[in-house]
Formats: structure tokens, sequence, C-alpha cells
């Protein structure tokens, strides 16, 4: 599978290494399978990871752009700025930059949850409202993916 799904909670060894949950290991693309890409979320108190490919499809979107337009410099720098490009060692284990712990109130445990073609990792209990509060608005608001989808055609 070439996803990243489910949702895992880690310890943060003394060292300060946590372990990259071993089906996201097999979502990562063949050449770059020991590096991830990890950055400021834009919307949450979070940590978005992605892997190499993911990022230079962000790249790309914002490439298309106006070169000129305060959006394409805000992405550019919100993003590729905070960039940490890391590399997971022999047991998948890999270290949260002390920045983005102190971000995201991190400290000895970590929740990583799926998003597909992008994971986030959260402090345990952020993730947990996280989840709760995504469900709630889905059901609240009876979205349907194809009632959002058709929306955006028109």
């Amino acid at each position: 599978m070439e996803l990243f799904v489910s949702t895992f909670i880690n310890k943060i060894d003394k060292k300060g290494r946590i372990s990259f949950p071993s089906i996201f290991r097999n979502a990562l693309p063949k050449d770059y399978k020991n590096e991830i890409i990890l950055y400021k979320s834009l919307r949450h108190n979070s940590i978005e990871g992605c892997s190499v490919k993911r990022i230079n499809e962000i790249a790309g979107r914002i490439n298309n752009l106006d070169f000129f337009s305060e959006d394409q410099e805000d992405f550019s720098t919100s993003i590729f700025s905070e960039i940490i490009p890391t590399n997971l060692d022999k047991e998948g284990r890999f270290l949260i930059p002390e920045s983005l712990k102190k971000f995201t109130n991190i400290t000895n445990e970590a929740t990583f949850i799926g998003q597909g073609y992008y994971f986030q990792i959260l402090e345990p209990k952020e993730a947990k409202q996280k989840q709760i509060k995504s469900r709630k608005r889905l059901i609240d608001e009876k979205k349907s993916l194809s009632a959002i989808l058709n929306e955006k055609k028109i």
C-alpha cells in the first residue's frame, strides 16, 4: 500500500528518537525508502510529513501560482523555509527536531495519523480531539465526498 493509513502512538526514547510506523515505511517510495519530509502544519499545531515524491508534487502546485503573487511567496516561504528532511535509521527511527516538538507540545510520546498521501504527528490528546472533531463535523454537516467534489465543479 502506498498510502499513509491508520493511527499509532509511539514513545520517544531517551535519545530523542521515535519509531516511524512500519506500515508508514511501506508507503514511502522505493527510491527514497529512508527519507521523510517534516514541516509545520498550516492548519493545526501538528507536524505534517510526507515523502520526497509528495513534496515535489506540492512544489509543482506552488510553482503554478503567479510567480510574483503574494500567495506564491506565502506558500513558498511557509512551507519550504521550514522543511526538515529527516532520515530513518536502520530500525526505522528518527529524531523529531526540538522546534517541531515545541510547536506541537510533544514531550515523551506522539501520535501518527495517516492522511493518505501525507501523515500528521501530534501530541496524543490533541490527536484524539482532532479525530473526534473531524468525524463530528462530517456527521453533523452530513458531508459526503461526492457532494464536496461536485460543489467544486460548479
